[in-house]
């Protein structure tokens, strides 16, 4: 195998982003003059013929040709300046600075509008309508070659960016050869080290000489060969866990890895599909995952959107909470947001199917909403952990859902009273709750 050197390796690399960079820019920098100049050549295009129809509108009523002529020979003269003339009201050239169009008729198209600017490849063209008092009485119409303008101004910007390119080009090859040394010089050390700790020897140590990435990546190594035992005990607790909101809370504490829990006030969003079960009986297995998929998708993303933590999918329902693994002291404000953003999605996608013409089924949920203090912690064995939460405040929110509507959302007192006036309600009054002893506080989210 041949071997490449890494310092060539890292010269070449930034030397090709320095060209792409290079490259880039000049044509952002080309890109942007094209459009300057352009939008110049426009402007002076238009206060042209502008010029010209207001200065021949006289000198057509009065029939003095002449000085049609020589406004026309006036304009002919600016530079890129193609056609100029001015015709009457059914476009009969009065005067013209192309000889060919004498005794012509040509089309007009400023007559709906007072001016209309035409572009067809590299010609620009303005008419402007003449009138007297409310009397349409002809039109001026300029021409312009934008290539004959543009074109001298880019080759001389192109030539110029050449020069300076190839400068820096040179200058930064010099440098990233230099650099890529530097870099190259301290990797060879931990590249001895590595042998010598693949070899056994957990004590090989590198110096570190630099500041920077590299001294990062130095640090880390020497880290690395006295934490192997602990490195193996992370990566022992990431495969007992297949929830990925808990996996940064695994790296940054591993020592937390245990099976007793916490006491977190929560907010609890208990989410369920109206109707699944009739569903299940119509659909087959295959449309009917497909739909119930593409609602707990719909579903799930909203609720990352907003911050929750997505416990489990229960057939068709969907445990979340707001306030834990990460504290946040806002958590019935994002619960309460989030429920009615997922209200909002799915009355937007049940719309667009419905005007899509496509055959489909509609899709409604219910929910539930409870904020209260839970225990919330690792519940499994050994080989098996599963994050979730237990307390009251899951029960609650799980028999709100069960009594919502479809399109529904239904809290508590107790996440009105967190909430406040961000969000209107209806109240509905006291309601037995199975499991509990004493009614509780019903309203019903408008949103």
């Amino acid at each position: 195998m041949v071997h490449f050197p890494l310092r060539l390796k890292l010269a070449l690399l930034a030397s090709l982003l320095l060209i792409g960079t290079i490259g880039t820019v000049s044509l952002l920098v080309l890109e942007r003059l094209t459009a300057t100049v352009e939008h110049e050549a426009r402007e002076r295009l238009l206060f042209m013929a502008t010029n010209l129809a207001d200065n021949a509108r006289d000198a057509v009523l009065a029939q003095e040709e002449l000085v049609v002529d020589q406004l026309l020979r006036t304009i002919a003269q600016q530079p890129g300046v193609g056609t100029a003339r001015v015709v009457d009201e059914q476009g009969a050239v009065i005067g013209s600075s192309d000889p060919e169009d004498e005794g012509r008729k040509v089309k007009r198209l400023a007559t709906a509008e007072p001016v209309v600017i035409l572009r067809e490849g590299d010609s620009l063209a303005v008419f402007v309508r003449m009138r007297f008092s409310d009397v349409d009485i002809g039109e001026a119409q300029v021409a312009l070659d934008l290539g004959s303008i543009i074109g001298p101004v880019l080759a001389t910007t192109a030539l110029d960016i050449a020069l300076a390119s190839s400068a820096l080009l040179i200058l930064g090859i010099l440098i990233a050869f230099a650099m890529s040394a530097r870099i190259t010089q301290p990797l060879r050390r931990l590249r001895l080290a590595v042998n010598a700790l693949a070899a056994g020897d957990t004590s090989a140590r590198v110096p570190v000489t630099t500041r920077d990435e590299v001294a990062d990546l130095t640090v880390a190594f020497n880290e690395m060969s006295r934490n192997l035992h602990e490195k193996e005990r992370v990566e022992s607790a990431f495969r007992r866990y297949v929830s990925d909101h808990v996996l940064r809370e695994v790296l940054e504490n591993p020592e937390k890895i245990q099976l007793h829990g916490e006491r977190r006030e929560v907010t609890v969003l208990f989410i369920d599909i109206r109707k699944f079960t009739r569903l299940t009986t119509e659909m087959g297995p295959e449309r009917l995952m497909a739909y119930l998929n593409s609602a707990l998708g719909l579903i799930t993303n909203r609720l990352l959107d907003h911050g929750a933590t997505v416990d489990k999918y229960l057939g068709d329902a969907v445990l979340a909470y707001f306030g834990t693994p990460i504290h946040t002291p806002d958590h019935p404000q994002r619960a309460v947001a989030c429920a009615i953003a997922i209200q909002r999605s799915i009355r937007e996608h049940n719309a667009k199917m419905e005007t899509s013409g496509e055959p489909f089924q509609r899709l409604d949920v219910g929910i539930g909403i409870q904020t209260g203090e839970v225990v919330v912690g690792n519940v499994g064995s050994e080989l098996k952990m599963d994050y979730t939460a237990i307390g009251d405040a899951v029960n609650v929110a799980s028999r709100l859902q069960a009594l919502a509507k479809a399109g529904e959302i239904l809290i508590t007192g107790t996440t009105l009273e967190r909430v406040g006036d961000l969000v209107e309600t209806h109240a509905l009054g006291p309601h037995e709750l199975e499991g509990r002893e004493e009614p509780v506080d019903l309203y019903r989210v408008i949103y």
